[in-house]
């Protein structure tokens, strides 16, 4: 018996399953060809999400830096606002001090005043009683002088002349 493809083919159920063979060959090579395109596109979001991974690891890393770098900057603010703190109170207290020393200084310079005051006056009165003294001194000299003068006394050309002491007459 000898097959007669011809014949065969012109029956209908032997030209459904043919037609129904070259559809799945057909269906077979679009499938393929499909997944052939979709795994290349996989591939390339992989790439992508690869690319993406690594960038977000790095950002990550520089983050995780930034923080570290954050928590030390805000451990030196913490430490600086203390020290800000201290020498606030020590710059109080210092101008404090300076208040009280300003006071004692003006309170012993109108003592220095009072007393180059006082001073002055008593170096017044020392003139005034120096000077007395010495017109009294001198008024005394005088009268003691007057009565002596008028006994002994010798003359001559020279000038005058008392006991003990002379007088000259310049010319």
């Amino acid at each position: 018996m000898a097959i007669d493809i011809k014949a065969e083919l012109t029956r209908p159920p032997a030209l459904i399953l043919a037609a129904l063979a070259a559809l799945g060959w057909v269906l077979f090579a679009l499938s393929s060809w499909s997944a052939t395109s979709v795994q290349k596109a996989q591939r390339l979001q992989i790439a992508d999400l690869s690319a993406k991974s690594e960038r977000l690891s790095a950002d990550l890393a520089r983050q995780v830096e930034a923080a570290g770098s954050i928590a030390d900057l805000q451990a030196k603010v913490s430490a600086t606002r203390e020290e800000l703190t201290r020498v606030s109170q020590t710059r109080s207290d210092v101008q404090n001090e300076l208040a009280t020393a300003q006071r004692s200084l003006l309170s012993v310079r109108r003592e220095l005043s009072d007393a180059d005051r006082t001073l002055q006056a008593q170096n017044q009165r020392l003139n005034d009683a120096q000077a007395t003294a010495e017109t009294t001194a001198a008024q005394a000299s005088d009268q003691q002088a007057a009565p002596a003068s008028r006994r002994g006394r010798k003359w001559s050309r020279r000038g005058r002349q008392s006991r003990g002491f002379s007088i000259s007459r310049s010319r």
